[in-house]
């Protein structure tokens, strides 16, 4: 992993999780990052494929801490990423110019104020794990589409519906919904202007489930539910694994689904 990224990850877990700062660089040098973000990027990997961004200008919707953000600019990209988290965005800034990133740029708003930006037109949108926090998930596509050039793509990454979950984890995460079908991406995308071109998805066997209840439950035993993500984090190098075999193995639709879309 690079320098700049075990940066971004130590310093976002060192204020949200409350770790020793040595501890969370020696856990990203000899481990990948948790929280779903591999599989993620195993997905956003898949569905671009011999596609290439370098020297295009990108946008990443709900970026987080903006580790997809930097990977991007790192591969010659020219990207924007939005965040509602002020702290993150300056963060996720902070690092972009200690690595000399500085075609990343962060801003920090509400991507269902997108159109009113006035960021300009671009070649491509990353939108993962955003859409089922988002109420009027049309409206959200539809402006993704207004702030597109025509022929231009969307990775789009969601849950699916037919995933387990945990409720109480559904509420502190903010989902207003626990998935999607995949014929319900397909139609929102076809009512939005665009059109699939691939899919993909990962973990057909709801390890990410278990995953999440061990790491709730090992916090349960210790009496903090602030322990979760250290307990999640803890458990990643037993799951990350076994998702990734369980995925190229068993064919069916997983727990996590992933698209690459064309502006029509």
């Amino acid at each position: 992993m690079k320098r700049y990224l075990r940066d971004l990850f130590a310093e976002a877990a060192k204020e949200e999780l409350r770790l020793p700062r040595w501890l969370l660089h020696l856990y990203l040098i000899l481990l990948e990052p948790p929280l779903g973000k591999t599989i993620r990027l195993d997905l956003l990997r898949s569905v671009l494929r011999g596609y290439s961004v370098c020297g295009e200008r990108w946008l990443d919707i709900g970026c987080g801490i903006g580790d997809l953000t930097l990977r991007l600019a790192a591969c010659g990209a020219k990207v924007v990423g939005i965040e509602r988290d002020v702290r993150r965005v300056e963060r996720a800034a902070a690092v972009a110019t200690r690595a000399g990133l500085h075609q990343a740029r962060f801003l920090a708003a509400d991507a269902c104020q997108l159109t009113e930006l006035e960021l300009g037109s671009f070649d491509g949108v990353c939108c993962l794990a955003v859409l089922e926090h988002i109420v009027d998930d049309l409206a959200l596509l539809r402006q993704i589409a207004a702030v597109l050039r025509p022929g231009g793509l969307l990775v789009l990454q969601v849950p699916s519906a037919r995933r387990k979950v945990l409720p109480a984890a559904e509420r502190e995460d903010g989902h207003v919904r626990p998935g999607y079908a995949l014929s319900e991406i397909y139609a929102l995308l076809e009512a939005s202007g665009f059109r699939v071109v691939r899919n993909d998805s990962r973990d057909p066997l709801d390890l990410m489930y278990c995953w999440s209840l061990c790491a709730w439950l090992l916090a349960g035993l210790c009496a903090g539910c602030r322990l979760r993500g250290p307990c999640f984090a803890l458990l990643g190098p037993l799951f990350l694994p076994l998702i990734r075999l369980s995925s190229r193995c068993v064919r069916r639709v997983g727990s996590e689904l992933a698209f690459l879309a064309v502006r029509c």
